[in-house]
């Protein structure tokens, strides 16, 4: 059969006519996501996954229950807004973050959950006198994560699906220590995010870094108090940490994880800081809760255990119990 070339144009052009439109009139992910939930919560509906999801192409039914209050700022000053739900009767957290939509799924079927308690966040308020009453910024619990120069965390959508959303969800949702939260992420800071953590004892690294990190912060009117924590987030890890993924003081403002970890690492870590313990971990079917090491099969449970629950909330209130005290003797 003869080809005719002079047909070739306008079988083109037929073929781009027809596909175009289409194409060009399918809104993203994220686009039908805001559409949906603009029109208020809960809301159900179908949404065709993110390119990049991590579960591969695919359609959910979702239903978005909630909008989380937890404050996540980035680097460039987005805000990743944090919706709770489900997907596919599995619980699920949404995120919003620039143009992009993130989803992580839970591996466990949706179990029922308390209705939330919400915790207002403070803000400054002008005296009758003319001053300004002092912020109550030091009794909410800051998470300060600081990315290393060499932690290869550009994407911060994906560091957020991957460890923050689940976390912020179990914190507001579970845990619920009484206290507004807010996480703040860093990089590119000459002088802290290039921190060199190589060729220290963990003891000298945790302390050089706490106090890079407070002097950084303590300028720039970061709230100054024993609930502000903040973690140097790695690549590589050093010798001296001797196969762990990470190090924390219990109880005390200071943490270190590497990417190189699970995806809980970052839960475990802060988990110390506020008082949670390996030693109340627990081993679930198929999964480990955050205060647990890593064991390979098992994946992360993605919550803290009961008791660590408790705990977290413990230090908590004794924190502020400690600030009402010294309060008073000034």
């Amino acid at each position: 059969m003869m080809f005719n070339s002079r047909m070739l144009p306008a079988a083109l052009g037929l073929a781009l006519a027809a596909w175009q439109p289409d194409a060009l009139a399918r809104p993203s992910s994220a686009a039908l996501f805001d559409d949906y939930v603009s029109a208020g919560l809960p809301r159900a509906f179908t949404l065709p996954r993110p390119v990049d999801d991590e579960r591969g192409q695919g359609v959910d039914d979702v239903i978005v229950e909630d909008r989380l209050d937890t404050d996540v700022v980035y680097p460039d000053g987005s805000h990743a807004t944090t919706y709770i739900g489900t997907a596919n009767g599995r619980e699920a957290t949404f995120t919003r973050l620039g143009d992009v939509l993130s989803v992580s799924v839970s591996d466990e079927p949706t179990m029922p959950e308390e209705p939330p308690r919400r915790v207002r966040r403070a803000v400054l308020q002008a005296s009758s006198e003319g001053g300004v009453v002092p912020s109550t910024a030091a009794r909410e619990l800051h998470f300060y994560i600081f990315l290393h120069d060499n932690a290869g965390e550009s994407n911060y959508a994906k560091f957020h699906n991957w460890y923050i959303a689940w976390w912020v969800r179990d914190m507001e949702r579970t845990v619920k220590p009484g206290v507004p939260v807010t996480v703040h992420i860093k990089e590119r800071i000459a002088g802290v995010t290039d921190f060199n953590y190589h060729g220290k004892t963990v003891s000298d690294m945790l302390s050089g870094f706490q106090r890079v990190a407070a002097n950084y912060l303590t300028p720039t009117g970061a709230p100054e108090s024993e609930l502000r924590k903040t973690m140097l987030f790695i690549g590589d890890r050093p010798a001296s940490w001797d196969g762990y993924y990470g190090y924390a003081r219990l109880n005390g403002t200071v943490a270190m994880a590497s990417g190189t970890g699970p995806r809980h690492g970052v839960a475990h870590e802060f988990g110390h800081t506020i008082g949670a313990v390996h030693e109340d971990a627990e081993l679930r079917f198929g999964c480990v809760t955050n205060m647990r090491s890593w064991t390979p099969p098992f994946v992360s449970c993605k919550v803290y255990s009961k008791r660590n629950d408790e705990r977290i909330r413990t230090y908590v209130r004794e924190e502020l119990q400690r600030q009402d005290e010294d309060a008073r003797r000034l």
